[in-house]
């Protein structure tokens, strides 16, 4: 190296006048909270995160190492603390169709005390519902229903037997049905008897027989008719019990999410079910424990259809979410739908659906790397699809494709995401 290039040691080093600060030391100096020589970028981050309608997206490029990653992050989380924050999102029983699980939306921070009230709601009935049915007044009502219809059976029959003694004939009922017996002396005619008879005497008999059957025939129709009636009557007053008791609480529950038409909806819905399905609490044992509501199949527990799938809680979340997914394979992204053996048969049911960075983001930004998107199959053009629809599906995709059993088809989500794709260029030397 030439001499003239050398620098003394004194040179390597630039002394600054203490006296210029206007600090004692940097602990009283705020930290730097601007990007310095990147002024052209966060306008355009910027001026990108403030286009709030819908199809505008971000790409961010530049040299690898340069801290984009990290840059964008701050940019976009500062501006995510201004924004409203987004409400969260539960998988809840469609009560029509198990297939299709429905999507409600629940106020923010409130997904997971919706879903423990809902469990304590079913609890609850479990003991109230058996209680009310073995109540002095409820069975008061039931047999006051079941003695008047008594009496009106009592009567038909009663009538019955009249006109069969005043044809001088007996009924007699048998595993098969009612039987016709002609009487002599007040006592049945054996066979031999009635062939000794005259042939106008058994042509009158087998007329009275026949009229005693149709009129038996007659009888017991109006009979079933009552019964049905009975069966009707006893299912209104189980309803109407039924009803008293659901309503005392689910109008709490009603009151505490009074804003939220999806909750009111669903709440409407589980009041049918119940009704529709109440035998299945009357015959629960009021002393036993709660039902297990979260790994039973639906076979195994009929209370299975009232839990609520929390999808996304933002408790304590502030402002819109950012999500920075670095590993965004299908499932991570979009979530999926677990599967479980039972009996050597791959079960699911609506509270194995799990949710995907996307829904997590949902409202707020998503960021990606784009590297990563493209090397996940499928990803790119769902993800594509999802923001051109603005809906969120949580599919099976093995089943999409014609592999696999059968699976759910979850009612989608509105979807309102920024995504931020980041390239992570690389220099060569």
């Amino acid at each position: 190296m030439p001499k003239k290039y050398e620098l003394k040691p004194s040179d390597l080093r630039y002394l600054f006048d203490p006296q210029v600060f206007k600090f004692k030391n940097t602990s009283t100096v705020r930290p730097l909270d601007e990007v310095i020589g990147q002024t052209r970028a966060v306008q355009a981050i910027e001026f990108g995160l403030n286009m709030d309608s819908p199809g505008y997206n971000i790409f961010v490029t530049g040299i690898e190492g340069t801290g984009k990653s990290t840059i964008v992050q701050e940019i976009v989380g500062q501006h995510a603390k201004a924004l409203p924050p987004c409400c969260d999102w539960c998988m809840v029983n469609n009560f029509s169709d198990e297939f299709c699980p429905k999507s409600i939306s629940v106020p923010t921070g409130q997904a997971l005390k919706f879903k423990k009230q809902m469990g304590k709601f079913i609890e609850d009935l479990q003991n109230e519902l058996p209680k009310a049915f073995s109540s002095e007044s409820y069975q008061k009502k039931q047999s006051k229903l079941k003695e008047s219809y008594a009496d009106k059976q009592r009567t038909l029959f009663k009538k019955l037997d009249q006109s069969a003694a005043d044809r001088q004939i007996t009924i007699q009922k048998t595993q098969t049905g009612y039987q016709t017996i002609p009487l002599l002396d007040d006592k049945p005619m054996s066979q031999e008897a009635f062939q000794q008879l005259s042939e106008e005497q058994r042509a009158a008999i087998e007329e009275n027989i026949r009229a005693l059957q149709a009129e038996t025939e007659s009888t017991l129709r109006e009979v079933n008719k009552i019964n049905q009636t009975l069966r009707d009557q006893i299912e209104n007053l189980m309803a109407e019990v039924t009803l008293f008791v659901v309503r005392n609480r689910l109008d709490i529950l009603k009151n505490a999410y009074k804003d939220s038409k999806d909750i009111l909806s669903y709440l409407d819905q589980v009041q049918e079910a119940i009704v529709d399905n109440v035998n299945e609490f009357i015959a629960t044992d009021s002393k036993g424990s709660a039902p297990d509501l979260g790994r039973s199949s639906p076979a195994q527990s009929a209370f299975l259809r009232y839990q609520v799938n929390v999808l996304v809680d933002r408790k304590g979340q502030k402002g819109a979410p950012v999500i920075f997914e670095t590993n965004p394979t299908y499932n991570n992204l979009f979530g999926y739908i677990e599967k479980r053996a039972v009996m050597g048969t791959l079960m699911t049911d609506f509270t194995m659906v799990q949710a995907g960075s996307l829904l997590r983001a949902n409202g707020g930004y998503l960021l990606l790397e784009i590297e990563a998107v493209l090397k996940n199959s499928f990803v790119w053009e769902a993800l594509k699809r999802a923001l051109q629809n603005k809906y969120l599906y949580i599919e099976d995709m093995a089943a999409g494709m014609g592999f696999g059993t059968t699976s759910l088809r979850p009612e989608p989500i509105p979807l309102k995401v920024k995504v931020v794709l980041i390239e992570q260029s690389k220099t060569f030397s």
